[in-house]
């Protein structure tokens, strides 16, 4: 809990200095001063090979122990009075439809907080390189590359495994891993207000707005997991939001903020480049304009500054890409070939559309839906399995109508309310009198975000969740249309039961972090079931041999493993937080083979491929699993 106690200070020290004014900006300031610090203690220690409990417990326990020196000096107790005082306030000025909002929300958030606490990391991609990848580090006490089989421990990267890394060491387990997404979801709403309030927008529609982003299918699922994409979407928005502050004001202030959530997005997902690029552009063209019209440098000289600010942020992580692969962004050409489009044009950039948006057009239109995108590939001619554009050759495959899983689930509400703003805004854009330009600079950020993705990135059936920051974008121009229509409000407002039923559906029936059993929408998986069979829910098939496994693995008690192993590694060493083990991935045979291992000898093996022994560093290691079908271990010979 040191690390949320250390933003809590830091948040409750900037507030008194503000004096409680425009308190929504001084959180979005707090999160990416206190992301920024984070980030670089964690490169720090690792520069030092001194990332263990020690260093990072020395180092939260003073931070803190500093914050509270200054909240002390600057009258704390005053400002924790006036905190009170000011909630107090807004309450009493709050009308009953907002009262309930509130309340709304605040129960939402406590149950996913919950979910999250009940379950551990169990989705595919957390047990394969967002958690294990950890476990490395912490054995290495060091973020430095290394050898591996899962080419997603190294080039990922790796911003929202540091902040789940600070909090496991310190906490020495697993508990408040899945808290981090919703950290963040809690400050998209921070910054989706703040958005809000630069239109003037009544404190209901915000509030609306609120529990439009909360009850995003996609977005409540991922928030109990120990994925990004709703980091990265903060990063995004509160990039969109720095910008349009600089475009009234260009003070050193914004630029210094938006150059770290320019630079956060990007150390912390590889979509954000494709996000962001837009709202790039849009800001180079303002710098450019305002330089030459005031015939001044200081603007390209800020806007240098927010690049440099950026790109010193991501500088360690390129250059260890470009030691392995003479690449800044990856390490693996057929990797990154696998996920870019190899071909593009008009027809295929529509049938990417088409295909994408597909995914959201579920239950109960799903069906209908299916066959107008498979006549409307048959009309432009192209084929909608075709494999330059589909993800490893995948057929596709329409949204799936009974589905709870964070990868595959539709946002089919939220997506039919985002395309009838957008046709209003626009119309109401070209024919009404009053335009807010402002408004339409949203818009097409949205536009241009959607086509780049879908320019960019091949199909694949669980693009769902990586949509992630445009659907909570999405939810500003919906409000926007509220608050020009009361038609289109009342829309919206008759959705809300339906959205609230839909959240309460997916918390309920979560296909991998079930409150409630279902042999249709859930995992066969309780939640009185013990926590490391939790681990499971997508294959439970190797509980059972991963428990065989792991328990010779404690009575061993090694210092050093070597792995064998594609994916899955996560769930044998998730004990392993205050016992540092190091792990070392063995007869490595891809681009990270040439990197160096301080240790190269090994305690035991443990391996996915099955033989009588394995020979490694001229020692034999002998099964001692035969009868196993998924995973063994082996062990030297006397």
């Amino acid at each position: 809990m040191l690390v949320y106690l250390g933003y809590i200070l830091l948040l409750m020290v900037f507030l008194g200095k503000n004096n409680f004014s425009r308190i929504t900006e001084t959180v979005i300031k707090t999160t990416l001063l206190f992301s920024g610090i984070l980030f670089l203690v964690t490169e720090l220690l690792s520069g030092f090979h001194s990332l263990n409990l020690f260093s990072l417990a020395i180092f939260w326990s003073t931070f803190n122990v500093i914050l509270i020196a200054l909240l002390l000096r600057n009258q704390g107790k005053v400002t924790l009075r006036l905190m009170v005082q000011k909630i107090k306030f807004y309450y009493q000025n709050l009308l009953l439809k907002e009262k309930l909002l509130i309340g709304v929300l605040l129960i939402l958030l406590c149950l996913l907080l919950a979910q999250g606490l009940l379950y551990p990391p169990n989705n595919w991609d957390s047990l394969t390189y967002h958690m294990s990848r950890i476990m490395y580090w912490i054995g290495n006490e060091s973020v430095d590359y290394f050898p591996t089989h899962i080419l997603r421990h190294l080039y990922q990267p790796p911003f929202a495994e540091y902040f789940i890394l600070n909090i496991n060491l310190l906490n020495g387990n697993d508990f408040l891993s899945n808290s981090v997404e919703l950290f963040f979801l809690i400050q998209c709403l921070v910054v989706v207000y703040a958005l809000l309030s630069m239109f003037q927008t009544t404190r209901l529609l915000k509030l609306l707005a609120l529990f439009l982003v909360i009850t995003i299918p996609a977005v409540e699922l991922q928030s109990t997991t120990t994925k990004n994409d709703i980091v990265c979407a903060f990063f995004v928005l509160s990039s969109l939001f720095y910008s349009l502050k600089i475009f009234k004001n260009n003070s050193l202030n914004n630029t210094v903020f938006f150059g770290l959530s320019i630079g956060l997005g990007f150390i912390t997902k590889g979509t954000a480049y494709v996000f962001m690029a837009p709202i790039l552009v849009l800001y180079g063209f303002h710098i450019l304009s305002v330089s030459l019209k005031d015939k001044s440098v200081k603007p390209i000289g800020l806007a240098t500054l927010a690049m440099v600010l950026a790109l010193s942020l991501n500088v360690k992580h390129y250059s260890r890409n470009y030691a392995v692969n003479k690449s800044f962004l990856n390490i693996d050409d057929a990797e990154v070939k696998a996920y870019a489009n190899e071909t593009m044009n008009g027809k295929l950039l529509l049938s990417n559309l088409i295909k994408n948006s597909g995914l959201h057009l579920g239950y109960p239109i799903e069906k209908k839906c299916d066959s107008i995108i498979r006549n409307a590939h048959k009309a432009i001619g192209v084929s909608i399995d075709d494999k330059r554009l589909n993800y490893l050759g995948v057929p596709y495959q329409s949204a799936r109508a009974a589905v709870t899983h964070e990868d595959y689930v539709t946002n089919t509400v939220h997506f039919i309310l985002w395309a009838l703003a957008f046709s209003f805004l626009v119309f109401h854009f070209l024919f009404s009198k009053t335009r807010n330009k402002t408004e339409m600079i949203i818009v097409i950020v949205l536009v241009a975000q959607i086509l780049l993705f879908t320019g960019y990135l091949k199909w694949q059936p669980w693009h769902t969740r990586l949509h992630i920051p445009i659907f909570i974008l999405s939810i500003i121009p919906i409000i926007l249309a509220c608050q020009k229509a009361k038609w289109f409000k009342g829309i919206v407002g008759f959705s809300t039961p339906l959205l609230l039923y839909s959240f309460m559906f997916y918390f309920v029936y979560n296909n991998l972090r079930p409150i409630q059993n279902n042999p249709v929408y859930t995992k066969n998986l309780r939640i009185d079931d013990n926590r490391f069979k939790k681990y499971f829910a997508n294959q439970p098939q190797l509980y059972t041999e991963y428990k065989v496994v792991l328990e010779e693995l404690y009575d061993a008690n090694p210092k050093t493993v070597g792995l064998k192993m594609m994916d899955w590694e996560y769930p044998l060493f998730n004990a392993y937080y205050y016992d540092q083990l190091q792990l070392v991935a063995i007869d490595v045979n891809n681009n990270t083979g040439i990197l160096k291992q301080e240790n190269q000898s090994v305690d035991l093996i443990i391996s996915t491929s099955n033989s009588p022994e394995i020979m490694y560093n001229g020692i034999k290691y002998s099964n001692q699993n035969s009868n196993h079908l998924y995973i063994w271990l082996y062990k030297k010979e006397p």
